[in-house]
């Protein structure tokens, strides 16, 4: 209750007193992101990134008996795991060595978020956060400060590939509610200066809308766009619909990341700003992160992370299935060989013409999304951010079978009741407005894609009116 109170407040202030508040957040954000640890972290990715085969390798393997040896001690998890199975933290010398680790699953992480968490990380060096993933599955997590440190380490040197620097100002299009649902004029962002980001609501893209948002991105200053590739092609599509040329304010890079960027999301966005995309796969746990080099490879980030797959398809040349990953970063809550869900195919053999040589996942399959298309014309292409408090959601789809209705496909925990469901109206309410018909299934399983995965949205109105998906490598 206090934090609609809270975001109830902020929607009936004055655009100028919401912009000192969302510079007020961004401050604390930039202070747990980019203190000490992170300008530490980012001197040594820097010097590690054109290191050999064999120095990633030894340097990935230093890495993860380290983080063994820290989870079999002071995680309660771990130490019982490790003492039942009679597993010796010394018998794990490298990444060969992992699958002497049972693997870990999101229901385990859901009903022993404690148990997970390091008894030698005080509680006042603890940040909490949540997850929801692509399944509406919600995880309570906990994160060190040095550990946003090392993600916001590994984003600035993909960042740096492309000749963007800290302190250049950009436009930002995430899921944050900065701009109130029921605001039907401009301005639809919101300046965060401690960050120097712009961040414009994904919550308002109606056709009538987009020329606003064109007409503020051709003014020059916004060295890169980031964000969630859904939403920075909507107004990609509508800068080309109508001949909008960008000029000088054209981005000098486009970063995507949190959704699946799609081969028509990259070519509109492509087109509209001429510049290059760069995607970048992770996750909320810390577990895993791999990023998108100028040559098109996912290189995956071996000071961060470890990445198996399970195979669901093998040659000599790939092997395709769903991603097992052990992080590096994270010693408040360390997850060894987590089940992230997702499909993806990593490259046996070969480096890359970028030079650097860690090892490349081909192709990523999770967290395929399409659109929510509201009556009045908005197209909302993240939705994830209404699970994330809803522990008693096991898992959740968002259906769409016309543009007036969303069916919310619910498979419950013992917890979900009339209350749990008014607490997610609300939370749709607030993205999605008034004049949206919401209807709650409770079912047993959600179906799956063929791959594994199953579409968090799925709308028979956007699958009519927009590009066929594809999978961009």
């Amino acid at each position: 209750m206090a934090r609609l109170s809270l975001q109830a407040l902020y929607d009936s202030l004055p655009v100028s007193l919401q912009q000192m508040l969302v510079s007020a957040a961004g401050w604390r954000s930039y202070r747990n992101r980019f203190g000490a640890p992170f300008q530490r972290i980012l001197k040594d990715l820097q010097r590690s990134d054109f290191a050999s085969a064999d120095e990633v390798r030894a340097d990935q393997d230093a890495r993860l008996r380290e983080m063994v040896h820290w989870a079999a001690s002071t995680v309660p998890y771990y130490r019982d795991l490790f003492g039942r199975e009679g597993i010796d933290p010394d018998s794990i010398r490298g990444v060969e060595d992992l699958p002497l680790v049972p693997c870990l699953d999101k229901e385990m992480v859901h009903s022993r978020p404690r148990d997970l968490r390091s008894d030698e990380v005080p509680d006042r060096q603890i940040l909490p956060g949540h997850s929801s993933g692509t399944t509406g599955t919600a995880l309570n997590l906990f994160h060190t400060r040095e550990a946003f440190g090392w993600e916001y380490a590994v984003i600035w040197r993909q960042r740096e590939w492309y000749g963007v620097r800290i302190n250049d100002r950009y436009a930002a299009f995430g899921g944050q509610m900065v701009v109130p649902f029921h605001q039907r004029r401009p301005p639809f962002w919101r300046y965060d200066r401690a960050r120097g980001r712009m961040l414009f609501s994904i919550y308002h893209m109606t056709p009538e809308n987009l020329e606003h948002y064109a007409a503020e991105l051709r003014r020059p200053g916004y060295r890169f766009w980031q964000g969630y590739p859904s939403a920075i092609a909507l107004v990609s599509r509508h800068i080309l619909e109508h001949g909008i040329k960008l000029g000088e304010a054209a981005p000098r890079a486009v970063f995507t990341s949190s959704e699946s960027l799609l081969d028509f999301h990259r070519v509109q966005i492509a087109s509209a700003t001429g510049a290059p995309i760069a995607d970048r796969y992770g996750h909320s746990e810390f577990s895993v992160s791999a990023l998108q080099c100028p040559a098109g490879s996912y290189h995956i980030d071996t000071e961060f992370c470890a990445v198996e797959i399970d195979p669901h398809e093998e040659t000599e040349e790939w092997v395709r299935g769903e991603v097992i990953s052990t992080g590096f970063a994270n010693r408040a809550m360390p997850f060894l060989r987590y089940r992230t869900g997702d499909v993806a195919t990593l490259r046996k053999h070969g480096g890359c013409s970028c030079g650097r040589s860690r090892p490349i996942l081909e192709q990523i399959d999770g967290r395929i999304e399409d659109y929510v298309v509201t009556p009045d014309g908005r197209r909302i292409g993240r939705l994830d951010h209404v699970f994330k408090d809803a522990l008693d959601v096991k898992e959740a789809q968002i259906y769409q079978p016309s543009a007036q209705r969303i069916v919310v496909r619910v498979v419950p925990r013992a917890g979900f009741d009339k209350i749990a469901q008014r607490a997610l109206e609300r939370e749709f309410r607030r993205r999605v407005g008034e004049d949206l018909e919401i209807s709650y299934e409770v079912v047993d399983a959600i179906p799956r894609l063929p791959s594994g995965k199953f579409r968090a949205v799925l709308s028979d109105v956007a699958a009519g009116k927009l590009e066929p998906e594809g999978r961009a490598l």
